[in-house]
């Protein structure tokens, strides 16, 4: 009988055991809400890089298209499309947040126009496009270079 009272007290957990377990558990939670947060930020600057190469590449469309004229400019305002446009560019989170205020700008393009060296008649067209630096401690940027064949003036 006795040998029976001793199997049944050691069948139990201690204190210690139980510790220990907790322990390992909260590691385990740490760990994973450490991946989680390091993941959500990894897809906001993806989706952000994303977004720039598309309004570098609308930008570069405008100036291909005489929309926006072929010139050297520096951190132009990318701005909503005005009511009488014939099309809506609908990119999340692009223009302004509160219209008027240069502050409240989102997105910034420069152009930068050279002529190739030795070439009459190419041109090497260069837009950046960045987040205002005011609204992000670390805007995202992408720059875009394409080489276009002008007509010369003669």
């Amino acid at each position: 009988m006795r040998k029976f009272k001793k199997e049944i007290m050691n069948r139990g957990l201690t204190i210690v055991e139980v510790m220990i377990s907790f322990v390992i558990l909260g590691i385990c939670l740490a760990a994973i809400s450490e991946t989680g947060r390091i993941a959500f930020h990894n897809a906001k600057e993806s989706r952000e890089i994303t977004q720039a190469e598309i309004l570098a590449e609308n930008i570069l469309a405008k100036v291909r298209l005489g929309i926006i004229e072929m010139k050297s400019v520096t951190d132009s305002p990318i701005t909503n499309q005005s009511a009488d446009s014939s099309y809506n560019d609908t990119i999340e989170d692009t223009g302004v947040i509160n219209e008027g205020n240069s502050n409240d700008v989102l997105w910034l393009y420069s152009i930068d126009v050279n002529n190739v060296e030795d070439t009459d008649n190419l041109v090497e067209l260069g837009i950046t496009v960045t987040q205002n630096p005011s609204h992000t401690s670390q805007p995202v940027r992408c720059y875009l270079v394409r080489w276009i064949l002008v007509e010369s003036e003669q």
